[in-house]
């Protein structure tokens, strides 16, 4: 309906009739009625009843306007959904003149509109275009702001209004639908994919119908702005490469162009399509008007959207000019629609080099201020009282310009009565340079329209001050049109645009003076009349007919459609080809989101890692961006370890998560892959695994043969395999898997040589190594920190406050004050499962203990108070009021027999029900059908109370597979079934509470201790250790075990034993003097046990790991020992130096050259035995050997410049190389054998032909000595080092020089060179290494720990590990991919020479100067090296607590200089944590214990002695004066410090006042004597200080004043006072031992017995025992004989030491106890006891016992040992009538 106009005051009110006089134009007006297709009777007739109409009806109109609300259809541009569907407010503008009609059609301003459908769902397909663009526009537009926080977003979920202010344009269902968007992010991604994708299928296209061009247009302004400009880019190419001119691609062009998103256009893409359209305006313009009028609309709107850019660098020349001229061309066409497009055009032209567009210059008028960039895209809405006053004003400023009369805006003349016609007027347009005022009304127009504005738009029409000008009028019928022809708008919006033409029409007499106009809307409305919209078609006739014009007559000669869009595609047939050509990504898209909506961790901190297993903790790296490095590089497999607990899986499921969020579609594919739930992953493991989730074989196939997948193996210690899962499955073989592998394991788990389960097999066949294709990453534990992090996290987690019930939640810093309260906690809770346990049970515990420095806390109560807790915090949430009949009556009847206990009774029953039917795998599978008669249906069946039972229980449910939360939860479980408790007191479920029947388990053979050995169960071991460590009865059952397979061989009694004694031996329980006669404990793990004089007689031991053992004094008579593993080999020891070592090709052989200096003799010797196969005499004075590949030859390098080539099997010379000046340092074979290589001290490298002995190349570069040369494995390149520093290449078959390496680490003295050819390794005079990429000479990792020259590198034949020797007295391994240091073997007594790998990689061997020929198992090393956990170094000094309980020792590492401080309880040497941690730039001189009990350092810190304690909040002392410290001592009293410094300056302290320094001895005193030691008396009365000269001075420390001298003519080592007072005991230099009697002049007593230096000496308590230690490796235990002269006797020698015994301290409480501290860093405790006839020691306990101790052993009658057992336990110090010693090895035992 059209209301009638309101009569309103303006300054352009017009009359209703016009004047028509002149001939001419009435001609005009002829010619375009023709044009138009209307008859001259027809204008007239219709001229006439819009007169009569409008001169009749003069009363005002009733207002009725369309409806309010715009249907979900209301949409029109997907840019444009920031606008506000608020309408601004109007500006007030200026009292009116006089009085105009306006009417009002458009009643509301809407919002901009859109296209919208049907939302999907998250996982379903799109299936139209529109949809996609819709979605896309809605993920573009309305997304939480990133800003948001947790608490607004919650809120925004309680109250959905408070979203719907924020989100204004959308509705409640579209933000339903972007809030489950934003949980899915895959779901995001793959709509943003299918544009991408299809931008891509567009440009593939060649034939591009108007259905695609439409559809992929749909989708311009929501692409990213890569691929919008790659979509813009293909689209105008395609123009430019049609032959005939294609309408749909050029509107297509130009509509991509308007809507691009922001930031993606630039200005020369604007001017490149603008010359393309001008090029093709002037190649069309002279044929018919059709093309010329599409490619002019084109211009007209790429030149608005030129203009809004400001596109500044528009070549006039080239581009201006020659666009006007063409644009001006078109004046002569008699065709006016043609004519406004160019008038159009033109006027846009001139705003194009302009600093503002029209609509800028139009608000620049105005009084709204502009800033910036405006362009017309409904980002904002525009002022229209400002706009209508910025257009009255720009008129004014333009008036002077115009070139039209004056009155063309005023009064009634209007330009048809001015004398020109629209034609002419459109002509006057191309004037140059002018800009008309009705070009920026039109712009304000469009602006408004696309805004939305529609009620501003209506008074714009009525209101603009050039309403007049028959050009807007054009463009406003235009525009009205194309709103009513547009479906994208509302139907009652394009009703209301023919309504309003036909207003304007009929009833405003200022619209339409000139009959073009006129006509024009009687085209419009005769198109409007043929629209498939019923409803616009209809109002458009009826119109028609209410003009009495006839609706065929007026559309048949209209040549343009009405449209400003292309129209909206019918069907979408490029999603259609995108959407089909994955539908592979389809289903992994729904897998993706089924993956990451399974993601929950709400508590999660990323883990740290280090590089290996023995590398240090300091060495560390977040393991995600090690992983994240590792997928980036050509590696294929990643190794994650780390302890039970440590997340391990919880950092694969981030991980996973991590990948999917990033997944790209065609990308690498992650894959989760739970190993326990894989039937066989050993076979077809992916397979499995993706038909278990639902691929098709046909899409398996697909992604073998075409995708790349990323593995995340978790749990392969779950899996119970013992396969290289990459290897059985293929991966990475030609025509199989492309992967990457992620797999994690607990370290428990692993052997020795577990990399060979994880390395991959190489690729290609001929390949030597995979070490680069290998990885590993162990977890470290958390550090505070981390631990402070994760306790945050969780204290704000929402589940946390459920703990809680109706109390207040705790913060963090509550958490982390009851975790800092409780001791040893924090020491426990390292790994976020342990930390999560602890969280969980610390509200409860602290609840019910007030004292929580007296709470004892393990690892196994942690999970008992888990446990217990998980079910009671489930059984509150049972709500009995919803459960069936039946499951209320179980519910009840489990109340009433307390459901705690039947949940744990539950929970044991299945953990040991999954120990016997499934053999521990963890993953119940559970199908009502087929296991409706196995015991699963005991546990998930539908029993009523198993049901309850289960739902309150620690397990989760993923399908019909069923699991603990923690696969460490049920080894918890199993263990405490074997712990098999007694509840004591009913009700109490405080785990403490719980004892042990002492027959509990003899009585029970059915417990898994009896059915399986547990060795492949570390973590269970663990478990019942705790146990053992907090029951003493169940330590007590293990024994009764044990002790029942004495008499007892059944298979169940000796399994029970066998595990019975590992569980004590773990615990650390000490078997000291045991009676374990005639046990029977087969393949028992005894490694590390302690079983000093131990009585094994009888004893069935087959199979026992001894490796490491105490076996001191024990008698293994009669002993079964077949199997039995020591992890040592026996040495060989020769007379002379071993100069050299190499292994024969067998590998079994072993060449040995030996001599004093040089090699005088090569031995061949079977390693397996030491049997010598034969030997030769080398030549003279040889320096170097080396063996052809064969074996069969040697050659030697002569300290007289000759090599010489021997024949091994006759030991004869074949033939002598000459040509070197000096000495052959080093030679070598080439692979092939068929040169020698030599280096001479001549500077020279020389090449020899094997064959011949002929001299090839003499290579020169050297500037020094040349010590080393080595062939690479191919043959291709020798390889040389110096002392020149230098390391230098050179082709072995041109000897040209290669590139020369700076070390930069001086004297090069050995090299070696990778199986694999990747890596050199040299070793320098300074006792380091380094490790260089062979390729490209790159340097690698400097590998630190050798002291002194590294005299000899070699790399095991797997590329793995690097062994070298030093003249440090030690052989080390190292891990050759990083550097790491494995273990350090210090057996050598002297100088170690040269070290090299068995060609199988399994042994070591090393020579030195002592005359020895070590063999060492690689499998032993790296098994004690990982089990050594008290690393502490050379243990220096060792002290008791007052009180006696607890032992305080400090070490240093030479080789590093670090030092440490430990604490051990005396009794168990049980760790005692320190609460306080030494910075590392300190150095400890001394520990001991203040008055206050607490344990003190005294530290060098900066130049400065100074007391530390040892505690929080710490005590600092500062002792004034002082120096660097060689020696420190502290008086017993605890009241004097003395110290000497390497002046042998000696300074004296009373720690009442440490401001004052006494110096008793400046520099040495009058002969400048060297310092040896210090000792204060035990009353502190007394300072001894002794010299290398063997003087003694006593000092009173009171007066400062020197008591009395005494020498010994002997150097002095070691000092220490009787407790009286009276008498010193001094050790010497020469292994003697004097008692000086500080009150008599008699004799000093004088105690034979070290042969080596004395080191330490201690009077105990009573003073009636010394124990003095040396470098003998011995403790010498003397007693005092009472009774006539003083007298004593050593009654006691106590070997096992593998090193010098370097302090010894009493017991003050214990009697006949000490402690000794070693050189090969071990802390063991000893008693002393009498059994009438002699004095015992025995040890109590140790720590560091890494080296097998068998002095002593008694082995008489066993049966099973191999000669070389027998050999290696002789050198240990066995004896035994069953012991003969081989006649080429030494009888005498390893000192």
């Amino acid at each position: 309906m059209v209301s009638k106009p309101s009569k309103q005051s303006g300054p352009h009110a017009t009359s209703v009739t016009g004047k028509a006089n002149d001939t001419q134009r009435v001609r005009k007006r002829d010619v375009i009625r023709e044009i138009f297709g209307f008859s001259k009777s027809k204008i007239k007739e219709v001229d006439a009843t819009v007169t009569n109409l409008a001169v009749s009806d003069q009363n005002p109109p009733q207002v009725v306007g369309p409806p309010t609300a715009s249907s979900a259809s209301d949409v029109h541009s997907f840019a444009d959904l920031a606008v506000t569907s608020t309408p601004p407010v109007d500006k007030s503008l200026p009292a009116p003149v006089e009085t105009k009609w306006i009417s009002n059609i458009f009643l509301e301003n809407l919002p901009a509109p859109m296209v919208k459908t049907e939302l999907p769902a998250v996982q379903d397909r799109i299936e139209v275009t529109q949809q996609l663009a819709y979605c896309s526009a809605l993920l573009l537009h309305g997304s939480s702001p990133p800003q948001a926080t947790a608490a607004e977003l919650e809120e925004q979920a309680r109250d959905p209004a408070m979203t719907l202010q924020k989100f204004p344009n959308l509705d409640k269902k579209e933000l339903d639908w972007l809030a489950q968007m934003d949980k899915n992010l895959p779901a995001k991604e793959r709509i943003y994919w299918l544009g991408t994708r299809m931008v891509d299928e567009f440009a593939k296209d060649v034939l591009k119908d108007s259905t695609e061009i439409a559809e992929i247009v749909l989708l311009g302004p929501v692409l990213d702005k890569e691929t919008y400009r790659s979509l813009l880019s293909c689209t105008i190419t395609a123009f430019e490469q049609s032959v005939l001119l294609n309408v749909d691609l050029l509107q297509g062009v130009v509509q991509l162009v308007q809507v691009a998103p922001t930031g993606s256009l630039v200005s020369d893409d604007l001017v490149k399509i603008l010359r393309v359209l001008r090029i093709c305006l002037q190649d069309t313009h002279q044929q018919s008007s059709v093309h010329p009028f599409h490619l002019t609309l084109a211009l007209s709107r790429l030149l608005d959207v030129m203009a809004e850019h400001k596109v500044k660098d528009l070549n006039r020349v080239e581009d201006h000019e020659p666009l006007s001229g063409i644009l001006s061309g078109l004046k002569g066409s008699s065709d006016p629609y043609l004519m406004y497009q160019a008038c159009y055009a033109f006027q846009a032209l001139q705003y194009v080099p302009d600093d503002e567009s029209a609509l800028q210059s139009v608000l620049r008028h105005g009084t709204g201020v502009v800033n910036g960039l405006i362009q017309v895209s409904g980002v904002f809405k525009l002022d229209l009282g400002a706009v209508l006053e910025g257009l009255s004003n720009l008129q004014e400023a333009l008036g002077d310009i115009m070139g039209v009369t004056s009155d063309v805006y005023k009064g009634v003349n209007s330009v048809m009565e001015s004398g020109r016609g629209v034609l002419d007027g459109l002509k006057e347009g191309f004037s140059k340079g002018k800009k008309r005022p009705w070009y920026a009304a039109i712009r304000v127009a469009q602006a408004l329209l696309q805004a939305g504005q529609l009620k501003d738009l209506n008074q714009l029409i009525y209101e603009a001050p050039c309403r007049g000008d028959p050009l807007f009028q054009w463009g406003i019928c235009q525009l009205l049109g194309e709103i009513a022809s547009d479906v994208i708008w509302d139907t009652n919006v394009r009703q209301q645009a023919v309504d309003l033409l036909g207003d304007l029409y009929k009833n405003d007499s200022q619209w339409g003076k000139d009959e073009s106009v006129k006509t024009w809307m009687i085209n419009i409305i005769g198109q409007l009349s043929t629209v498939p919209d019923q409803t616009v078609n209809t109002i458009a006739i009826a119109l028609l007919k209410d003009l009495h014009l006839d609706q065929n007559t007026t559309t048949t000669r209209l040549p343009y459609p009405l449209r400003n869009r292309l129209p909206l595609p019918t069907s979408s047939p490029i999603l259609a080809r995108v959407q089909n050509i994955t539908p592979l990504e389809y289903d992994l898209c729904q897998y993706q989101l089924q993956r990451l909506q399974q993601h929950h961790q709400t508590v999660y901190i990323s883990p740290l890692a280090k590089p290996s297993l023995k590398a240090k903790d300091e060495d560390i790296f977040p393991l995600l961006e090690k992983v994240l490095e590792f997928l980036a590089s050509e590696r294929q497999v990643i190794l994650v370890l780390g302890d039970s607990g440590s997340g391990k899986s919880t950092f694969n499921r981030h991980l996973e998560h991590r990948l999917w969020t990033d997944y790209e579609q065609g990308g690498p594919i992650p894959l989760f892959i739970n190993l326990p739930a894989i039937d066989r992953p050993d076979q077809d493991l992916i397979a499995k695994h993706l038909r278990a989730n639902n691929f098709s074989d046909d899409q398996i196939q697909e992604m073998k043969q075409h995708r790349e997948l990323i593995l995340i193996c978790d749990g392969y210690d779950e899996s119970q395999q013992q396969d290289n899962l990459h290897r059985s499955n293929a991966l990475n073989q030609p025509g199989q898997w492309n992967t990457k592998m992620i797999i994690s394991c607990r370290t428990q788990f692993l052997g020795p040589t577990y990399v060979d389960r994880f390395k991959p097999q190489p690729t290609d066949r001929y390949a030597t190594g995979s070490q680069d294709v290998f990885q590993e990453a162990v977890i470290t534990p958390f550090s505070k920190d981390q631990v402070k992090s994760y306790v945050e996290q969780y204290a704000q987690d929402p589940q946390t406050v459920l703990l809680f019930r109706n109390q207040s939640a705790w913060s963090s810093e509550e958490y982390m004050n009851k975790l800092t309260a409780i001791p040893n906690i924090m020491d426990l809770v390292k790994n976020p499962f342990l930390l999560t346990l602890a969280l969980k049970a610390l509200p409860g515990l602290v609840a019910s203990n007030k004292d929580l420095a007296s709470i004892r806390i393990t690892r196994v109560r942690l999970y008992d108070m888990f446990v217990d807790q998980w079910l009671e915090t489930n059984r509150f949430r049972i709500q009995p009021n919803k459960l069936s009949q039946k499951d209320l009556e179980a519910y009840t009847s489990l109340m009433d027999d307390d459901f705690i206990g039947c949940g744990i009774g539950y929970l044991l029953r299945l953990a040991a029900a999954i120990f016997k039917e499934q053999d521990g795998n963890p993953i119940v599978q559970y199908n009502h059908r087929q296991d409706k008669y196995s015991w699963k249906t005991d546990f998930f069946g539908n029993d009523p109370e198993a049901k309850l039972l289960r739902e309150a229980s620690p397990l989760t449910r993923t399908g019909n597979q069923f699991r603990f939360v923690h696969r460490s939860v049920l080894e918890y479980l199993l263990s405490r079934v074997i712990y098999n408790p007694v509840e004591t007191v009913e009700g109490d479920m405080d785990p403490e509470s719980e004892t042990a029947s002492p027959t509990a388990l003899l009585s029970d053979c059915n417990n898994p201790l009896f059915q399986k050995n547990l060795h492949a169960e570390p973590s269970i071991i663990q478990f019942l250790c705790d146990r053992v460590k907090s029951s003493p009865d169940f330590e007590q059952q293990l024994r009764a075990v044990i002790d029942l397979s004495k008499t007892d061989a059944a298979v169940t009694t000796t399994t029970g034993a066998t595990n019975a004694i590992a569980i004590l031996v773990r615990a650390d329980v000490a078997f000291h003097g045991a009676d374990l006669r005639s046990i029977k404990i087969p393949g028992a793990d005894l490694s590390g046990g302690q079983f000093d004089f131990a009585q094994f007689q009888g004893a069935d031991l087959t199979g026992v790991n001894l490796t490491r053992s105490w076996l001191r004094e024990a008698d293994f008579s009669g002993v079964k020992m077949d199997g039995v593993q020591f992890g040592e080999l026996p040495y060989l020891e020769l007379d002379d130096n071993v100069v050299a070592c190499a292994y024969l090709s067998d590998g079994r052989t072993l060449a040995v050259g030996a001599g004093s200096r040089e090699i005088d003799c090569v031995s061949i010797y079977d390693t397996s035995s030491w049997t010598l196969a034969y030997s030769f005499s080398a030549p003279h004075k040889v320096l170097a050997m080396a063996f052809s590949p064969d074996g069969a030859r040697v050659v030697f390098g002569g300290k007289d410049g000759l090599a010489r080539l021997w024949d091994c099997a006759r030991g004869q010379e074949v033939f002598v190389m000459e040509g070197h000046q000096s000495d052959v340092n080093s030679v070598a074979f080439s692979p092939c054998d068929k040169q020698i290589a030599s280096a001479g001290k001549d500077r020279t490298v020389r090449v020899w032909d094997s064959q011949t002995g002929e001299s090839l190349f003499v290579l020169e570069g050297h500037t020094d000595e040349v010590f080393s040369v080595k062939y690479s494995p191919s043959g291709e390149w020798l390889v040389s080092g110096s002392w020149d520093d230098t390391i230098r290449f050179w082709n072995s078959e041109t000897g040209e020089p290669g590139v020369a390496l700076d070390s930069s680490l001086s004297v090069v003295c050995s090299l070696a060179l990778s199986t694999d050819g990747r890596w050199i390794v040299s070793g320098h005079w300074g006792g380091v290494l380094r490790l260089w990429h062979a390729a490209s000479g790159e340097p690698g990792p400097v590998l630190h720990g050798h002291t002194r020259e590294v005299t000899g590198v070699a790399f095991s034949p797997d590329s793995r590990w690097i062994a070298s020797s030093s003249n440090d007295m030690t052989v080390r391994l190292w891990d050759a991919s990083t550097g790491t240091p494995i273990n350090t073997l210090s057996s050598h007594k002297t100088h170690v020479n040269d070290v090299v790998f068995s060609p199988n990689g399994l042994q070591i061997a090393s020579g030195g100067d002592d005359g020895r020929v070590r063999l060492w198992d690689v499998d032993s090393i790296l098994t004690s090296s990982v089990e050594q956990l008290d690393q502490i170094g050379y243990v220096r000094k060792t002290v008791y607590s007052p009180n006696g309980q607890t032992i305080l020792a400090f070490g240093s590492d030479y080789a590093s200089s670090s030092q440490t401080v430990k604490q051990w309880t005396s009794l168990t040497g049980a760790p005692v944590p320190l609460s306080i941690e030494l910075p590392g730039h300190v150095s400890v001189e001394s520990v001991s214990y203040s008055l206050d009990d607490i344990p003190t350092a005294t530290v060098n810190q900066y130049g400065t002695l100074r007391l530390w304690e040892l505690k929080d909040g710490r005590r600092e002392t500062i002792l004034e004066g002082s120096g660097k410290a060689k020696h420190v001592a502290m008086s017993p009293c605890c009241r004097w410090i003395a110290s000497t410094d390497r002046d042998n300056t000696v300074m004296l302290w009373n720690l009442n006042n440490t401001q004052r320094m006494h110096v008793l001895i400046e520099n040495g005193g009058v002969d400048g004597e060297k310092i040896n030691c210090l000792a204060f008396s035990t009353t502190g009365h007394q300072l001894a200080v002794g010299t290398g000269a063997g003087n003694i001075w006593l000092f009173d420390p009171q007066s400062k004043g020197l008591i009395t001298s005494i020498s010994t003519l002997r150097g002095t080592a070691a000092m220490s006072f009787s407790p009286d007072g009276q008498q010193l005991a001094v050790g010497t230099e020469d292994y003697l031992i004097y008692l000086w009697g500080l009150q008599s002049e008699e004799r000093a007593i004088e105690l034979r017995g070290h042969t080596e230096e004395l080191l330490c000496i201690a009077y105990s308590p009573c003073g009636e025992w010394i124990a003095s230690g040396s470098w003998d490796k011995t403790v010498r235990v003397w007693r005092r004989r009472r009774g006539g002269a003083e007298s004593w006797s050593c009654v006691s020698t106590v070997r096992g030491f593998f090193d010098a015994v370097l302090d010894i301290a009493w017991s003050p409480t214990v009697p006949m106890e000490f402690v000794t501290g070693c050189r090969d860093e071990s802390v063991r405790v000893w008693r002393v006891s009498s059994d009438g006839e002699g004095v015992v020691v025995n040890l109590i306990w140790g720590s560091n016992l890494a080296v097998l101790q068998a002095e002593g052993l008694v082995l008489s009658g066993t049966i099973g040992l191999s000669p070389m057992q027998k050999k290696l336990l002789v050198q240990r110090g066995a004896i035994g009538d069953s012991l003969t010693l081989e006649e080429d090895g030494r009888s005498d035992v390893e000192e």
